[in-house]
């Protein structure tokens, strides 16, 4: 595999000073996080959902992977009894997609997306939906 010199000088497909990982595209955040810091080890891996607000500064140690495959069944919380209180279907889909599905049939969902393994609380709420995403979508890089 050949490389292509990055803008730090660092080679972007292999090698030492990496800057790119195209190669963990379809990768759980946890997997591709392993094989960026086998190349990368003071890396500062952070995992976002692909349509979170994301600040432009540049980190020099920082690599952002972002996910958005529904990982596991969305459940309502505090939902009576006889009422849709999950969404099986909807996993593997993209969170944009479950979403919709989510709204769709429950209109006062309170959806919040959240990558897997982010701190959540613990507080139950009414009529919150939790949507959980956990596959990198886009080719991290160094910034």
């Amino acid at each position: 595999m050949s490389s292509i010199a990055g803008a730090s000088g660092g080679s972007i497909t292999g090698g030492k000073n990496r800057i790119r990982w195209p190669e963990v595209v379809g990768m759980l955040a946890e997997e591709a996080a392993k094989v960026i810091k086998k190349d990368m080890p003071d890396a500062d891996i952070e995992v976002m959902w692909s349509d979170e607000p994301a600040s432009m500064d540049l980190v020099p140690d920082r690599v952002r992977l972002f996910v958005d495959t529904v990982a596991k069944t969305p459940t309502a919380e505090l939902e009576p009894a006889g009422h849709k209180s999950s969404w099986p279907e909807v996993v593997g889909m993209s969170a944009e997609e479950a979403l919709k599905k989510i709204r769709s049939q429950k209109p006062n969902a309170d959806v919040e997306v959240v990558p897997v393994g982010r701190p959540v609380d613990a507080d139950l709420k009414a009529n919150r939906v939790r949507i959980f995403v956990d596959t990198v979508v886009d080719v991290p890089s160094v910034g």
